[in-house]
């Protein structure tokens, strides 16, 4: 799979010199960050400044990858001029293939790569990413793309893994990113093989419409978390499914229990899947489901208060009110350990640090009102005073997630957190969900770990 993410050469084949064409716009993204990139268009003798070819196999340099954006029909034909060149992987952005009923001509299009021992992403998908090198096979424009960090986005859809993208810029980074699309060769299961080996991936995130092998999958999932949201739920769904990708979507009853029977954390939406990621990502797992809350608003705690009462796998108990020392008169010390719109940065991380310590909690959640005064006037001093504490260095630290709920003085204060590692989410019940099904996964991991021992 390196072929993919490391390749040395890369050939565009349907390169296009007009703006706003995908061959031009694909072009444009390659050779933005690499000097070895080959346009191929017999019509065109040069575009972006760069040297066109009649083919992949009349380029002189050495072509590990070539990216296709031409009409269905022309494929097999791009797929035996690269077979001849000597290319280990194609990524098809172009669809009419299963999706549209041609079946077929996509089987054959498979038969001939692997004749000559290529690998094939999609086709009818968005492509590859890979921030470490800027690799970018995407032929949208603008977008806000995320730089390097330890999440593996795999998505059957190039819109959800846009959406997905751009959520992380500014927040988290990832490793890889790969919309396989039809997944008419290269699948999920190719690329859990990959990424379990993988030293940048510490998450694998996923959007999937359909498994072909749901015993494999389930058999292949790396021993890392693996966040997947999974579509074609109903009847309505799966004919959706089946018109995208032609995709025949699984029975998602069974899929949900195979899911928790080998310790994957499926998601109920979209919102929900880029929070579990995005915890997972920047905080330790939990050592369990006792959750501490802080706040300088009630409000907030008592709705996450009655989520907690019906998850499944977490609870508030009562706080160790001798352990709890310097805060000022007016904070009433229960839990949530309410501070009053009185507190400042310091009795928040007064709180924080006692919370940290005491035994009994292992999830800590600070629930910020930022608009109160006293605590913007001093959201310096908690910014520095979080990043001492909180150390996302330190692998023994408990997980800190924030809730802090208002409009842009809140998207300011989660940019800052992100910088150091804290994710805050915007709504009290999204980040009790989260934290649920996190604490369940942490469980499956603690009860697997000790079978094995046994």
């Amino acid at each position: 799979m390196d072929e993919f993410f490391n390749p040395v050469g890369v050939a565009v084949v349907g390169a296009s010199s007009r703006p706003g064409k995908i061959g031009y716009e694909i072009l444009r993204n390659v050779a933005e960050f690499r000097k070895d990139v080959y346009p191929v268009n017999p019509s065109a003798e040069e575009i972006l400044g760069k040297k066109c070819y009649s083919s992949v196999s009349e380029i002189e340099g050495r072509v590990d990858l070539a990216v296709v954006a031409v009409p269905s029909e022309k494929i097999i034909g791009v797929v035996e001029d690269c077979g001849r060149k000597g290319v280990k992987g194609i990524v098809i952005i172009s669809g009419g293939f299963r999706e549209v009923g041609n079946a077929e001509m996509e089987r054959e299009m498979v038969a001939i790569a692997r004749k000559y021992g290529i690998r094939v992403i999609g086709p009818n998908c968005i492509g590859i990413y890979n921030p470490k090198n800027r690799l970018n096979t995407f032929f949208q424009k603008d977008m806000e793309l995320p730089g390097e960090g330890n999440v593996a986005v795999l998505t059957q859809s190039g819109t959800i893994g846009i959406g997905l993208l751009e959520n992380f810029a500014g927040k988290i980074g990832i490793s890889k990113f790969v919309s396989y699309g039809n997944k008419a060769d290269v699948s999920e299961i190719d690329m859990f093989e990959y990424l379990d080996r993988d030293e940048d991936t510490k998450v694998i995130a996923m959007y999937i419409e359909s498994m072909e092998n749901g015993r494999k999958f389930m058999d292949r999932l790396p021993d890392k978390p693996v966040v997947i949201l999974k579509s074609g739920r109903t009847p309505l769904g799966k004919s959706a499914a089946a018109s995208h990708t032609g995709a025949m979507a699984t029975n998602y009853s069974i899929f949900k229990g195979a899911a928790r029977q080998y310790g994957a954390i499926v998601a109920d939406n979209f919102e929900e899947f880029y929070d579990i990621t995005r915890i997972l990502a920047t905080q330790p797992l939990p050592g369990g489901g006792r959750v501490g809350m802080i706040t300088n608003g009630a409000g907030p705690c008592v709705i996450a208060s009655d989520y907690i009462y019906h998850s499944k796998n977490l609870s508030a108990p009562e706080l160790e009110k001798e352990k709890i020392s310097g805060l000022p008169e007016f904070a009433i010390i229960s839990n949530p350990l309410d501070l009053t719109g009185s507190a400042n940065a310091g009795h928040f991380l007064k709180g924080i640090e006692a919370m940290k310590k005491d035994e009994g909690i292992d999830i800590i959640m600070p629930f910020f009102v930022f608009q109160d005064a006293p605590l913007l006037d001093s959201v310096k001093e908690l910014h520095d005073g979080l990043k001492r504490l909180v150390g996302v260095e330190d692998k023994n630290c408990k997980p800190i997630v924030a809730v802090a709920m208002g409009g842009k003085v809140v998207k300011e204060q989660a940019r800052i957190m992100a910088d150091y590692g804290i994710p805050l989410l915007e709504e009290p019940a999204r980040a009790v969900a989260s934290l649920d099904k996190i604490v369940g996964y942490a469980g499956y991991k603690g009860w697997k770990n000790e079978g094995s021992s046994s």
